[in-house]
């Protein structure tokens, strides 16, 4: 040695892999997808699977940090069987809010909605954001869900007691035959209810209905 000192240099911390699975009706759709995420070098998103419904036996779904969704109706039966791990978060291609009660029902770590013709940058931000447990809506659909403090409107006729315990269900994602167990009465009751409930919040469906809950107090997202 002649005196010289070496200083290690620096060394840089590695970008933390967000591993996706994804889950899309057909093989072409599946394939796209994929290929979307493959291409994005250095975002530090890697596709490491891929069925046709959260269903599926396959190992690469349960070691994925996030589902990416390519239909909404997907969701439909996954809240009875599916059987995702808590750390796993989800992200659903849809067009509307109609996913939220569904999505909240699964409980993933982080969730959220992107429009199925979203760029790659915005697919790739939303899929690393929902990774690291956050909530990822466009802001469209973020002001029709929460609206502002002067944009709920005049409150809506109070609800009896069991049109609410059936407005928080429809809020968790559950069917009418889910609710109609839960609650241990008929679904032709349930839907008595739901019409009911749709008829004094002044909607005309469930994600209508969740939305202006949740804008007067009446539910919680």
């Amino acid at each position: 040695m002649d005196g010289d000192i070496e200083v290690p240099g620096r060394v840089a911390a590695a970008t933390p892999v967000t591993r996706v699975f994804v889950v899309a009706p057909t093989p072409m759709a599946r394939a796209g997808l994929r290929s979307m995420l493959e291409s994005a070098e250095g975002s530090g998103v890697e596709a490491v699977g891929g069925a046709a419904s959260l269903n599926a036996s396959d190992l690469a779904l349960a070691d994925a940090d996030v589902l990416l969704v390519a239909d909404e109706q997907l969701l439909e039966d996954a809240s009875l069987s599916f059987s995702g791990d808590d750390h796993q978060a989800m992200l659903v291609l849809a067009e509307d809010e109609g996913a939220v009660p569904k999505l909240r029902a699964l409980a993933p770590r982080g969730w959220g909605i992107l429009p199925p013709d979203a760029p790659l940058e915005e697919l790739e931000a939303a899929v690393v954001a929902v990774g690291r447990g956050l909530v990822v809506l466009p802001d469209a659909m973020t002001e029709r869900l929460l609206g502002t403090p002067g944009d709920a409107g005049e409150p809506p006729e109070p609800l009896t007691s069991r049109e609410s315990e059936v407005l928080g269900l429809i809020g968790r994602g559950l069917s009418n035959r889910m609710i109609s167990r839960e609650l241990h009465i008929s679904e032709h009751t349930v839907k008595f209810h739901i019409s009911s409930l749709y008829a004094k919040l002044g909607v005309g469906n469930r994600a209508e209905a969740v939305s202006r809950g949740a804008r007067h107090g009446l539910i919680s997202l």
